[in-house]
């Protein structure tokens, strides 16, 4: 990924470093909190560039594993959050969310960050989808796939930080269907477009 992506960051004057992976099977605590096997199925951390990724089995019980690019999906994402760490967006990010006390505004920017690292996946997938051989049922299934993660879906009890499913899907396909990092200012769109 960071082969890929350095280029066109490049161009914009950003020198992108390689992410570090850390896997765990068990519970750990890092830098940027306590993480689980059956939590999120992946985080990144920029108190210490890394991706972290529970390896405690897959059981299927993460809509990405339904989708032939649901992993390089899911890590793609995260990479994404790698690329707003590179940009500075991140800590931007970090110095707007705990300057407001406002859980309703703390959540806005929450969703306009993850939605960010959506479209970057999709302009991730958009630069090597000849190489995977990107395909019109690979674009069904990752519409499929997020089609059940927003913040309204199931399990119950979601905070509103990650869009919903609509927006989700929305922010993706902005970045695959444009393989731009310009389309994916979720910055200054509107909040109807980042709910």
């Amino acid at each position: 990924m960071t082969t890929v992506m350095s280029k066109p960051l490049a161009s914009e004057g950003l020198t992108l470093t390689k992410p570090k992976v850390k896997t765990f099977g068990r519970s750990i605590d890092g830098p940027c909190g306590r993480l689980t096997p059956t939590g999120a199925p992946a985080s990144y951390c920029g108190v210490d560039n890394t991706i972290y990724w529970p390896v405690a089995g897959d059981d299927g019980s993460q809509a990405y594993t339904y989708a032939r690019l649901g992993y390089l999906g899911n890590v793609a994402h995260e990479f994404g959050h790698h690329i707003q760490f590179t940009a500075g967006i991140l800590y931007s990010y970090g110095e707007r969310y705990y300057g407001t006390e406002s859980k309703n505004a703390r959540y806005l920017l929450s969703r306009r960050l993850e939605l960010q690292a959506q479209c970057f996946e999709g302009v991730f997938l958009a630069s090597i989808a000849k190489s995977i051989n990107l395909s019109s049922q690979d674009r069904y299934e990752l519409r499929l796939w997020h089609g059940v993660t927003g913040d309204e879906d199931p399990p119950g009890g979601r905070k509103p930080d990650h869009g919903t499913s609509a927006a989700q899907i929305r922010w993706l396909m902005r970045g695959l269907d444009s393989g731009d990092f310009g389309a994916c200012n979720t910055w200054s769109a509107s909040k109807a477009l980042v709910t």
